[in-house]
């Protein structure tokens, strides 16, 4: 597939090192010549400079050529330009990230059909979605949802009291066989890797189990972990993150929030804007305000103004007031694998995020990336089991992944399974798989056709 990226940013640049690693051919555009010319250094792929609000230079660029255009600039306008001059030039599929919402709104005076446009990312909506189902799942490090939500991949991080420290991953699933889960990857010493049967779980592991929906609060109990309910929240920075986390948690009508914001026209409208929330105008690093408006009475606390560092300082010190669960959003995925050994609970990163939403709306072929998981170094891929696949027929035992991967689900005329040694793979299922980017080769060649 020939794919033309416009911004070689780090969701550009994240999405291209994929794309090309898949064999693509990709093609990126990047108006500013330092950026390009390191993203030239860094990638596999057609680095070229210029404007991706160009008609004119886009088509000399190829763009009629291509299968796909993915707009991703920092400027929701050349994204848009973009997908307008891809629908004139017959691309087939355009996707372009924005961070106006209006262009979502089927109300609105324009729509995505009017701009030409198949997907609309919203990078901040994601990342609201993200933080507010690790609010949910109070014990998680990690939550992604697969299969409409019906499957759920956790990430949990091994306390010194958890029960299951010294115990390998068989004895787990043999002394719980009523809930069906697969640990399909852990991270241990700054080092991922693929677990098997016979692997133990040492303190301070951060295992990744995938299991149904339903099922997971059973297996945080397992796993040493007390899902605890998140009645009194604290956000930090009232820009468009922290708007759409209070308003999704606002719907819960049992949830006491407070936000801090220290702009004070901006905490006006915010107090407009949203209904049950408290808005505090003042500074979150003040450790006198947060006192006084009862950061120590917080089950929960969100930081996520635009400034990384504010967040994570802020973090550590509601953590040392007592806070039970800390969330941050940062913007260097290199970020993430450190956050847990400084005591932050969970973090986010935009960029990845929204490049996963992405990765995961571009489903073709045998075999295609999803997403990566975050903050560690394992893929999540998708693989369609056809009449001609290797492993058609065989049993999942049989399979000799080893270390290389984990096949984490099953989807089956509509049904969604665990899958556990004897089930046997079909024509037709789909299974998503977890491996390292090491193993990715070998993994595709035990599933590639005859």
């Amino acid at each position: 597939m020939k794919v033309m990226v416009i911004g070689a940013g780090l969701v550009g640049s994240y999405i291209s090192e994929y794309l090309s690693a898949e064999n693509h051919d990709v093609t990126l555009i990047e108006k500013n010549p330092d950026i390009c010319r390191k993203a030239s250094d860094a990638l596999d792929a057609m680095v070229i400079e210029g404007d991706g609000a160009s008609p004119d230079f886009l088509m000399n660029a190829g763009l009629k050529a291509c299968d796909m255009l993915i707009a991703v600039s920092p400027n929701d306008e050349v994204n848009i330009i973009a997908c307008l001059a891809a629908a004139k030039a017959g691309v087939n599929m355009k996707i372009a990230r924005l961070r106006n919402a209006e262009f979502s709104n089927v109300n609105s005076l324009l729509t995505k059909d009017d701009l030409g446009i198949d997907l609309i990312i919203h990078p901040e909506q994601e990342t609201a979605r993200e933080l507010v189902w690790l609010v949910k799942r109070s014990a998680a490090t990690d939550v992604i949802e697969f299969e409409d939500g019906r499957v759920q991949l956790v990430g949990v991080r091994v306390d010194i009291t958890a029960p299951i420290i010294n115990k390998t991953l068989q004895q787990i699933d043999t002394e719980n066989p009523d809930v069906r889960f697969r640990a399909v990857a852990i991270f241990r010493g700054n080092k991922t890797f693929i677990p098997s049967g016979q692997d133990y779980v040492n303190r301070g592991d951060q295992l990744f189990f995938i299991t149904k929906t339903e099922l997971v609060p059973r297996l945080l109990t397992i796993l040493g972990k007390n899902e605890e309910k998140m009645e009194n929240i604290m956000i930090l920075g009232g820009g468009r993150v922290g708007r759409l986390v209070a308003a999704e948690v606002e719907k819960d009508k049992d949830v006491t929030i407070k936000l801090v914001e220290s702009n004070r026209e901006k905490s006006a409208k915010i107090a407009q804007a949203l209904q049950r929330t408290l808005i505090i105008v003042g500074d979150g690093t003040d450790l006198d305000l947060l006192a006084v408006e009862g950061i120590m009475d917080m089950d929960s606390y969100i930081a996520v103004t635009n400034d990384e560092e504010t967040n994570i300082i802020s973090c550590l010190m509601a953590k040392h007031l007592g806070v039970r669960r800390c969330l941050a959003l940062v913007n260097r995925p290199d970020y993430l694998p450190i956050m847990g050994s400084i005591g932050v609970d969970a973090a986010v990163d935009t960029q990845t995020i929204t490049a996963n939403a992405i990765l995961r709306f571009i489903r073709r072929g045998n075999i295609i990336s999803l997403a990566s998981l975050p903050g560690i170094d394992a893929e999540v891929i998708q693989i369609d089991i056809s009449k001609k696949s290797r492993v058609a027929g065989k049993k999942m035992k049989s399979l000799n992944l080893a270390h290389s991967g984990m096949v984490g689900i099953i989807s089956r005329n509509g049904d969604v399974m665990i899958p556990a040694g004897e089930d046997v793979l079909l024509p037709g299922d789909k299974i998503i798989v977890f491996t390292t980017p090491s193993s990715l080769p070998r993994v595709e060649k035990i599933f590639v056709n005859k």
